[in-house]
C-alpha cells in the first residue's frame, strides 16, 4: 500500500508539473470562457448545470483572490487532471498487483494529446476522469471485500459525479454488471433494504441541481403548474433543445467516416505501441480479472457508440472515458510485460534469466515511448503563450467605453463568452448588451443611448441583423478603427525572399472563404505564380515569397508532414477531423519549427512568415474564430434620425444572443 500510495503521488506531481508549465494563461472561447465568466458570477441559471464542478472551483478561485481569475479556473482543471492520473496509477497498480503497471497507465493517460489540451483550460473533463477513476477505485475495494457499506460508498461517488458530467450515465451498465459479477449472490442486491439505500442516493446526488431548480422557479412565477416548472428546468439542464439533434444525430451515411475518425483520435492519443499493450492488456484482463475486463469492455464500446453517433462539434472530448480505460488496459499490458520479473511463480517455478533481462529490456522500452509520448506532445498541447481569444475581443472593444459608445452584438458564441468574461472581469468600463436582449425595443435602446452622448457600436452579424429588421432608416457606418488589413493586402507587405506557411482548412459554420480574396493572397505570396491548387478540406502551400511554391499538398484528411524550405525545417501537424469538428480548444493544427510552436492552424486561413532575422510573424486569421472583427457605428451625432424610426416593436423574425452553452 506505501508503494502504491509512492507512485500515484510520483505520477500525479510529475503530471501537474507538465500542466502547469503549458497551462493557458487566461480567458478562451467556447465553454471554457463561459466558466470563467461563470464561476464567481453570484447568479446562478439550469444551464450551469455542473453544480459539483462549481462548488468544488469556486472557493479555490475566490481563495486566489486574482484580479482575473481565468488563469485560476484553469489551473483547477490541472489540478484534477493530476489527480486523475495519479488515482489511474492506484487503479492500475491495485487491479494487477504491479506498481510499473499502474505507473505506465498514468504516463500513457496524463501524455495522451486531448486529455492534456482538456487539463490546462477551465473545462469538466479532468475532473470527470478523476471522478471515474474514484469509482474504479472503490468498486474495486467493494470486488475485494464485498460489503454494504464498500457497494453504499461507491454508489455515492457515482452519483456525486453526476453533478459534475451527464456522460456518467454511459458508465450506469458497465458498472452494474461489474458489482453483479462479483457480489458471491447477486440476488442480494435487490433487497428492499438496499434499493431504498441506493435510491437515496441518488436523490442525495440529485440535490446538487437544487440551486439550478430554484433559479428556473423563481424566474417561472407565472407558470400555471409547479409541472411547468420542472420542465423548464429539465429542459435546460439536459439542454434538451440541442442534444434531441444530436444523440444517434449522425447520418448513416456518413457512420464509416466517423469510425474513421474514431481510429485517427486513438492513434493520437497513444499511438500503435500504445494501442497495442492495451489490446495484450485487455486479455491479460480477460484471463486474470474478468469481471474488471467486462466491465472495461463494455464502457469502452458504449462510449465509443455514443461518441461516434453523437453529432457535436467537438466530439474528440467526449471520447475521453474511453481513452481512460484504453490506458488502464495499457497498464495492463505493462504488467503482462513485467510477469517474467517476478523470480518465482507458484505455477511454473523460477524464471528463467533470460525471460527477466527480456521483460527488464521490455519495460525501459516501454516508459521511453511514454516519456517520448511526453516530449513529442508537449509542444503541440502547450498553451502557455495562447492569448489569441483575448487579442480577438480586444481587438473587437478597443476605444470603447460607457461614456461615449454602448456595445451591442450578436456573434458565434464561443467569442461572445470571451466578450462576456471580458465584461465582467477586464473592462468594466464597458458598456455591453447582447442584441437578442434588447431587438424587439431597438428604436428606444439607440434613442437613449445618443441622448447620453454614445455612439451605439454593433458587430458585423448585430449590424447585418438590424438593418434586416429596421432597414436603411438607421445610418449604420463602417468604423475604421476596428478595421484590420484584409489578407490579401497583409500579404502583399510581405518582403520578397521570405519563408512562408499558409494553411487552408475548411472554414468553420457560418464562415465563408472568399476564393477572390483566397486567390488574391496566394498570387500576392507567390508573385503570381500560382500553384495548380486541388481544393480539400486540409490545404498546404510553402515556400518563398514571390516564387512557386515549393510545398502544395491538398488531403481529405488530417495529416502530419516534416518539410524544409530556406534550410528552415519545419513540421506542420493536422489534428482535427473535418467537417464534423467545429471547434478544437487548442486548434486544428500546429505548426512547428523544431520543438518551437510558430502558429496555431485554425478553420479557415492561417498564414504566417519568418521576418529576415528568422523571427515568425503573428499568424493571421481569416474566414474564421479568430479572423479580425469589423465594427459598424450609430455615431450619436445622427440622433434626429434615430427619431424617425417607427416606434411600433417589429415581429419579424430575429436570432437573438446565443446561450453561453449553445453548440
Amino acid at each position: 500500500m506505501p508503494h502504491k500510495l509512492t507512485a500515484a503521488v510520483v505520477g500525479a506531481t510529475l503530471a501537474f508539473w507538465a500542466y502547469t508549465q503549458t497551462l493557458l494563461p487566461g480567458v478562451d472561447l467556447g465553454d471554457t470562457g463561459g466558466f470563467q465568466a461563470a464561476v464567481l458570477w453570484p447568479e446562478v441559471s439550469a444551464r450551469q448545470a455542473y453544480p459539483l464542478y462549481y462548488a468544488l472551483a469556486r472557493p479555490f478561485v475566490a481563495a486566489a483572490r486574482p484580479a482575473n481569475p481565468a488563469r485560476a479556473l484553469n489551473l483547477v482543471s490541472a489540478i484534477w487532471a493530476a489527480v486523475a492520473v495519479g488515482l489511474l496509477v492506484a487503479v492500475g497498480a491495485s487491479v494487477t498487483r504491479s506498481i510499473v503497471a499502474g505507473i505506465g497507465a498514468g504516463l500513457l493517460l496524463a501524455f495522451s494529446y486531448t486529455f492534456w489540451t482538456q487539463a490546462i483550460i477551465a473545462e469538466v473533463y479532468s475532473l470527470h476522469l478523476a471522478l471515474i477513476a474514484l469509482c474504479l477505485l472503490l468498486l474495486h475495494g467493494y470486488a475485494a471485500r464485498p460489503t454494504t457499506a464498500r457497494l453504499l460508498l461507491a454508489a455515492s461517488a457515482y452519483a456525486g459525479a453526476f453533478g459534475n458530467h451527464f456522460g456518467m450515465i454511459l458508465l450506469l451498465v458497465p458498472f452494474a454488471l461489474f458489482v453483479a459479477l462479483v457480489t458471491p449472490r447477486p440476488w442480494t442486491l435487490v433487497r428492499p433494504r438496499l434499493v431504498g439505500a441506493l435510491a437515496a442516493i441518488v436523490i442525495l446526488g440529485a440535490l446538487q441541481y437544487a440551486p439550478n431548480l430554484m433559479a428556473v422557479w423563481g424566474s417561472l412565477q407565472g407558470a400555471e403548474a409547479w409541472t411547468d416548472r420542472v420542465a423548464a428546468f429539465w429542459f435546460d439542464t439536459t439542454k434538451q433543445d440541442w442534444r434531441e439533434s444530436m444523440v444517434l444525430g449522425v447520418d448513416a451515411s456518413e457512420r464509416l467516416e466517423r469510425l474513421a475518425m474514431w481510429g485517427f483520435d486513438a492513434r493520437q492519443q497513444f499511438g500503435v505501441v500504445g494501442l497495442a499493450l492495451a489490446v495484450a492488456g485487455l486479455w491479460h484482463l480477460w484471463r486474470a480479472a474478468r469481471p474488471l475486463a467486462w466491465l472495461v469492455l463494455t464502457a469502452y464500446v458504449i462510449n465509443t457508440v455514443f461518441t461516434v453517433t453523437y453529432n457535436v462539434g467537438d466530439s474528440h472530448v467526449f471520447f475521453l472515458p474511453g481513452h481512460f480505460m484504453t490506458a488502464l488496459c495499457a497498464g495492463a499490458g505493462v504488467a503482462l510485460l513485467a510477469g517474467p520479473l517476478r523470480r518465482s511463480d507458484a505455477r511454473r517455478g523460477t524464471r528463467p534469466a533470460y525471460a527477466r533481462v527480456g521483460a527488464g529490456i521490455g519495460l525501459a522500452l516501454v516508459f521511453a515511448y511514454a516519456g517520448w509520448r511526453g516530449w513529442a506532445t508537449w509542444p503541440l498541447a502547450d498553451r502557455h503563450d495562447d492569448r489569441r481569444g483575448e487579442q480577438v475581443v480586444t481587438q473587437l472593444t478597443a476605444g470603447l467605453s460607457d461614456r461615449d459608445a454602448l456595445l451591442v452584438s450578436r456573434m458565434d458564441w464561443q467569442l461572445e463568452n470571451v466578450l462576456l468574461y471580458t465584461a465582467r472581469y477586464r473592462r468594466d468600463d464597458l458598456a455591453w448588451v447582447r442584441l437578442g436582449d434588447v431587438m424587439l425595443h431597438w428604436p428606444f435602446l439607440v434613442d437613449d443611448a445618443h441622448r447620453l452622448g454614445r455612439d451605439v457600436v454593433l458587430t458585423a452579424e448585430a449590424a447585418s441583423d438590424v438593418l434586416a429588421a429596421y432597414g436603411p432608416s438607421l445610418p449604420i457606418v463602417e468604423d475604421p478603427a476596428a478595421a484590420g488589413v484584409p489578407l490579401p493586402d497583409a500579404a502583399a507587405r510581405i518582403p520578397r525572399g521570405v519563408l512562408y506557411v499558409l494553411c487552408i482548412l475548411s472554414p468553420p459554420p457560418g464562415y465563408t472563404l472568399d476564393p477572390a480574396a483566397l486567390d488574391e493572397t496566394i498570387a500576392a505570396l507567390t508573385g503570381g505564380r500560382m500553384p495548380s491548387r486541388a481544393p480539400a478540406a486540409y490545404e498546404l502551400i510553402a515556400g518563398v515569397t514571390g516564387e512557386l511554391p515549393q510545398i502544395d499538398r491538398s488531403s481529405a484528411r488530417p495529416f502530419t508532414m516534416r518539410f524544409a524550405v530556406l534550410d528552415e525545417a519545419l513540421t506542420l501537424h493536422l489534428d482535427g477531423w473535418l467537417p464534423f469538428e467545429t471547434f478544437r480548444r487548442a486548434g486544428f493544427g500546429h505548426l512547428l519549427r523544431g520543438r518551437e510552436r510558430v502558429m496555431t492552424v485554425e478553420r479557415g486561413v492561417s498564414l504566417v512568415w519568418f521576418g529576415r532575422d528568422g523571427r515568425p510573424s503573428p499568424p493571421r486569421y481569416a474566414a474564421g474564430l479568430f479572423a479580425p472583427q469589423p465594427r459598424y457605428r450609430l455615431p450619436a451625432a445622427t440622433l434626429q434620425l434615430a427619431s424617425r424610426v417607427p416606434r411600433a416593436p417589429v415581429s419579424l423574425p430575429f436570432r437573438g444572443g446565443r446561450d453561453w452553452r449553445e453548440p
